[in-house]
């Protein structure tokens, strides 16, 4: 069996496996549910550098975070070092397991003021802005990038040397370049050139859309652990397989009911969060991951969409899963010898 245990920086954590920051997604309950399911390591939502400085309401809500998170990290967004060090204090506050500057956000409005992957088109300036932010505070400082700005400029072991020279504890690569978003497939060789080239631990990201990908990604990086990002939208399951494979057994995806309370658990715990016709709103793209690979999902999910009440999903979704046999659904495709009649 293999161990499971990751050192970052000083944290120890009980899986190489992390959840990954993703904005309007990563809320409090999808980061207590990936737990639950075995994260080793969750991040909170990408705050505003300058909305945390000045410590605006709905910033600390997106900053908000409960023990059974343990061990989570706040991840900001600083243009320049004074508004790093500044947002480390006002951070620290808080008490998070550490912080996480982000310079690899490809979102317009946020590299049009020089954030996110911006800064890696200013290498020397990101490192200051990395400094500013290790002297500011007494919680490890971690840096998130992507590869480059674009297939010109792939810069990663660059910017990698330079967080760490910087003090950075470690280091989270994107496998992408800005100018690729999302699209097309990441490139890992990328993520083993940068764990080649520096002696502090590094996070590998994208494409990790199974637990057989977050087991690949580690052994053709070589990377310490694994941030899975979209691949845990409606399915924290994947967690769970993945320890199970990196252990060395097999993997157990869920039943229909696993499903379907996980769901009931997250709704809720997004109703606890926001009033309940935002809940349901929000609620509605991890209903999509849910229903994944199921058979007769279609028509479950172009109901659920259209569903205003909290009561009315949990019931149609309650219905749904418990018509379907009690056995293991896994995420690549269920197989049922009989599909439920749905409608």
């Amino acid at each position: 069996m293999t161990a499971l245990r990751t050192q970052l920086g000083p944290l120890e954590l009980t899986s190489p496996l992390v959840l990954a920051p993703m904005a309007g997604y990563t809320d409090f309950p999808m980061r207590r549910l990936a737990c639950r399911y075995g994260a080793g390591l969750v991040f909170s939502e990408m705050l505003s550098g300058e909305g945390t400085r000045r410590r605006n309401p709905k910033t600390f809500q997106i900053a908000r975070f409960t023990p059974e998170e343990r061990p989570i990290i706040l991840q900001y967004f600083a243009v320049e070092p004074q508004m790093a060090a500044d947002v480390a204090k006002v951070l620290e506050e808080l008490e998070p397991d550490g912080l996480d500057l982000n310079f690899g956000c490809p979102v317009k409005k946020i590299v049009q003021y020089s954030g996110g992957a911006a800064l890696l088109k200013d290498v020397p300036l990101m490192a200051k802005i990395v400094e500013a932010a290790v002297k500011a505070t007494s919680l490890p400082v971690s840096v998130k990038i992507r590869a480059g700005w674009d297939s010109q400029s792939v810069n990663a072991v660059e910017a990698a040397r330079a967080a760490e020279e910087s003090g950075a504890c470690w280091i989270t690569i994107h496998a992408r370049t800005r100018s690729e978003f999302y699209a097309g497939a990441a490139h890992w060789e990328w993520i083993g050139e940068v764990k080649q080239n520096v002696s502090i631990p590094v996070i590998g990201n994208g494409d990790v859309k199974e637990a057989n990908d977050a087991v690949e990604l580690r052994n053709q990086t070589g990377c310490d652990a694994v941030m899975i990002g979209r691949g845990a939208m409606g399915y924290p399951f994947i967690f769970r397989e993945a320890n199970a494979l990196l252990s060395g057994a097999e993997p157990v995806p869920p039943t229909p009911v696993e499903r379907f309370e996980a769901a009931r658990e997250q709704l809720g715990l997004m109703i606890e969060l926001y009033v309940e016709e935002r809940a349901v709103r929000h609620f509605r793209k991890h209903a999509i991951g849910y229903l994944r690979g199921l058979p007769s999902s279609a028509v479950v999910k172009a109901k659920v969409l259209r569903l205003p009440e909290a009561s009315q999903v949990l019931e149609t979704l309650e219905k749904y899963f418990t018509a379907l046999p009690d056995k293991p659904t896994p995420r690549s495709g269920a197989v049922f010898e009989q599909a439920p009649v749905w409608g």
